[in-house]
């Protein structure tokens, strides 16, 4: 009989070591069923992060692209300005000179004239003795 008692033991061990391990399993898994969930809700927060970095890279490949646009805008439009500036300095600059050179004329002739006038007033009284 000492068999059958030893027996009766060991399997009153094996059945609570049998429900013992059932426990642990069902703890085993609850704890995979949280740390999936768990798993699951990281891995959606990622590709909502991950969606939201594209959105953002997106826009600001848009307003740079913008930003880029208005600046050549800008460049062509100071380059124009500057181009139109020089034209017109350009013709102003041909016109004061045609002005000046009409002035440094004008000047000579007068000048011509005058020392003319000086010529015959200073030598007016030698002149009139000679065609007497």
């Amino acid at each position: 009989m000492d068999d059958i008692s030893l027996l009766e033991k060991r399997q009153d061990r094996l059945d609570a070591v049998v429900e013992k391990l059932t426990d642990i399993q069902s703890d085993l898994n609850k704890m995979i069923a949280v740390h999936e969930q768990r798993l699951n809700q990281t891995e959606r927060q990622m590709n909502t992060l991950e969606d939201v970095v594209e959105k953002r890279r997106e826009e600001s490949d848009v307003k740079l692209k913008d930003v880029y646009d208005t600046m050549r805008t800008e460049d062509k439009k100071i380059l124009d300005e500057l181009k139109n500036m020089r034209e017109e300095a350009s013709k102003q600059h041909t016109a004061l000179s045609e002005r000046f050179n009409k002035m440094e004329k004008i000047l000579w002739t007068y000048m011509g004239g005058f020392s003319v006038v000086v010529f015959i007033i200073t030598y007016a009284p030698h002149i009139i003795k000679l065609i007497k």
